[in-house]
């Protein structure tokens, strides 16, 4: 789980490398291979996938699908795990989740929530360099989802969420 954790953090890290305001941006829908689920976003993402290694030393493969424009970046990832890998409790692993992505970070905001019916979570946190991102985590059976506009929003407007990134579940 730890490697998870971290591996997801590197991943929403690596999505600020070059962060423009997408206002102006024509939106399209992407629907990753396999997602069973699509998103609206202001361009056309690469897509790329990366092994996660469970306990056992098994892997399984996380689909990322990232769009970096000036100012903002839009990220989406999904891991299906096998049977039995997760906590039954789906909040268990949401929470860590949370917590490998916000360590080593400010956790600003925290809530639980459900997003077409499945348990999520929003958060927010700020990075060092006070980038702050707000990510949603959505745990559907044995898969884990996260979606994270980010951008560099001013530490003293925390409230403000980016907005226009959409999820439709199919």
């Amino acid at each position: 789980m730890r490697a998870m954790a971290a591996a997801l953090s590197l991943a929403l890290v690596l999505a600020l490398s070059g962060l423009i305001s997408a206002s102006a941006q024509t939106w399209n829908e992407v629907r990753p291979e396999g997602g069973k689920y699509r998103i609206l976003m202001p361009g056309t993402p690469k897509t790329s996938t990366h092994p996660v290694t469970l306990p056992g030393g098994r892997t399984v493969q996380m689909l990322e699908v990232l769009l970096d424009l000036q100012s903002t970046s839009y990220f989406s990832s999904h891991v299906d795990y096998p049977p039995g890998v997760l906590a039954p409790d789906p909040e268990v692993t949401l929470r860590n989740v949370r917590d490998g992505s916000t360590k080593g970070h400010t956790l600003r905001t925290d809530r639980r929530l459900t997003i077409g019916g499945y348990p999520a979570r929003e958060y927010v946190y700020q990075q060092a360099d006070g980038i702050i991102l707000v990510t949603r985590s959505i745990m559907v059976g044995d898969r884990l989802s996260i979606r994270s506009p980010s951008r560099a929003i001013p530490a003293s407007n925390t409230g403000r969420k980016p907005s226009g990134f959409s999820i439709r579940l199919p």
